[in-house]
């Protein structure tokens, strides 16, 4: 008996259905109507609005965004819901925009950091990479004693003392000569 075995041609093979991508698209696009358009911009910005100002600024920053706002910072875009905070509010917020602002410019440093480390010894680049560590190190004790309240915000603690122990654990890796060529 001959053996019925399809062997497709390469017009079979090349052909792309849309079934997939239209499935795909109807996914989207219910998710999309199922979080009220929120894409993962804005949940993390909600989320990090929950942990440093409580859960009622988390609610105002996600319910209203306006049209076209999706890729602006919904931190930017949180008012308070009586319209003036209080001047506990105004030195709270400032100490924490004081905070963000220097985790920012830690995390940069860590950047910088990492490429000045792949650079390698060759170029001299373990030794701006040493004097990189100990100035991220150096800031972050400065963070800790301009914000002795940071125990207060879990999240924004939470980072501090992850930077913390990658800082000792790369000061340890430098002593122990783990990145001497």
């Amino acid at each position: 008996m001959h053996d019925m075995r399809y062997i497709p041609d390469m017009g079979d093979v090349m052909k792309i259905g849309t079934e997939q991508l239209e499935a795909l698209q109807r996914q989207e696009s219910t998710q999309r109507k199922n979080t009220g358009g929120a894409n993962a911009v804005g949940d993390f910005g909600a989320l990090l609005s929950q942990e440093l100002g409580g859960t009622e600024s988390a609610q105002s920053a996600a319910s209203v965004v306006p049209p076209g706002a999706a890729g602006i910072d919904p931190l930017l875009m949180v008012s308070s819901p009586d319209g003036v905070g209080g001047v506990d509010a105004v030195s709270d917020s400032t100490g924490l925009d004081q905070a963000m602002e220097q985790l920012d410019g830690l995390l940069n440093n860590w950047d910088a950091y990492a490429r000045e480390l792949g650079q390698g010894a060759s170029t001299g680049g373990l030794r701006g990479a040493y004097s990189m560590l100990q100035g991220i190190d150096n800031s972050l004790r400065d963070l800790k004693q301009n914000m002795p309240n940071l125990s207060d915000h879990e999240g924004l603690a939470a980072v501090v003392n992850e930077l913390e122990v990658m800082a000792a654990t790369e000061k340890f890796k430098f002593n122990r000569g783990d990145y001497a060529s």
